[in-house]
């Protein structure tokens, strides 16, 4: 069984230990499934309960905590979903990587749900205490999504952050926020604030270097 978390109204919480999580009741996505005819109907659910920031803080909303079994559910990128619901292109996408609950290795997705395809049992709900209280292996899929990346990004370049340092401060130089001035000989970049005279030195990545970011 895996844990998943489920956000309800306080003022719903005795009905549902009580009567369950019905899937009739509860579903809040219809999807057409690749290999599989017509729309079947999903609870969404959260792998982590600190992916919902606005109800987390919402004291109307309690995190429930689901134990399900993995085979009757899939992970989908929440944001391919949004994006797919102005684009066909994108849509087809997150049907194709919609992957197995036991196969998801967590920090793939930015911003990962949970499908859960079947109706959920009184003896498979707990409340939880307050978020901050519930024990969870990371911060939030967004913070593991995002250092991932970071990660992956200085084992490539292995420059001690120096890459992503210069590509953000060149973003604020696109901005009007930063001056840039480059020494192509040297390989050195000198970023200035014109607003504090305060300054930022990066080394000039290498040709190529922004490839894979």
């Amino acid at each position: 069984m895996a844990g998943l978390y489920f956000y309800v109204p306080t003022s719903k919480i005795q009905d549902i230990t009580e009567c369950g999580l019905k899937l009739s009741e509860w579903f809040d996505r219809e999807v057409e499934l690749i290999g599989q005819s017509g729309r079947k109907r999903a609870i969404r659910a959260l792998i982590n309960p600190r992916d919902d920031a606005i109800k987390a803080r919402d004291e109307q909303f309690r995190a429930l905590r689901l134990e399900v079994d993995p085979e009757q559910c899939l992970i989908g990128d929440a944001d391919l979903y949004q994006l797919g619901l102005k684009n066909p292109q994108i849509m087809e996408k997150y049907r194709e990587t919609l992957t197995p609950l036991s196969k998801y290795c967590f920090g793939v997705f930015r911003n990962p749900e949970c499908l859960i395809f079947t109706s959920i049992l009184p003896d498979r709900i707990e409340i939880t205490g307050r978020v901050k209280d519930i024990p969870v292996l990371f911060e939030s899929s967004e913070a593991l999504y995002l250092g991932n990346i970071m990660e992956n990004i200085e084992v490539k370049h292995q420059d001690s952050g120096n890459t992503l340092l210069y590509a953000y401060m060149a973003y604020l130089e696109s901005k009007g926020l930063m001056e840039k001035l480059e020494d192509p000989d040297l390989g050195i970049a000198l970023f200035m604030d014109p607003g504090t005279n305060g300054y930022t030195v990066t080394r000039i990545p290498s040709p190529g270097g922004f490839d894979h970011i």
